[in-house]
């Protein structure tokens, strides 16, 4: 984060206290250049740093299994803050600090259940 020189820092710098506080157990990495986390060292979540006009998260469970776009998702995201890519994969995005502050707790609560939901993948 040191070398990151960007106006979406401080957005970046508070979703990766949220993780790190909703998810303690996971380890962190880059990978893609942005931060990743992982459990049981398998990817779980990687930052989307190249759209300029907002910061994403994305959830996917590694290399494996395979996705399919047509089969029903995971799960049911009850935070509403998941736009599904796949059935294994799905997206949270922010475009500030307001937005991010103001869906703190849900986007807590999305990182977790993504964990829990993908621990035996």
């Amino acid at each position: 984060m040191a070398q990151f020189d960007d106006e979406r820092k401080p957005l970046v710098e508070a979703l990766l206290q949220a993780i790190i506080e909703a998810c303690p157990t996971l380890t962190e990495t880059i990978k893609w250049n942005a931060p990743t986390f992982c459990y049981e060292g398998k990817d779980r979540m990687t930052f989307m740093l190249h759209k300029k006009d907002r910061v994403g998260l994305i959830l996917h469970t590694g290399a494996k299994p395979k996705e399919d776009k047509k089969a029903p998702h995971l799960y049911t995201d009850d935070t509403e803050l998941l736009e599904w890519n796949s059935n294994i994969r799905a997206t949270i995005t922010f475009a500030d600090c307001d937005e991010f502050s103001s869906k703190r707790d849900l986007f807590k609560k999305a990182v977790e259940r993504w964990v829990e939901e993908t621990k035996s993948l």
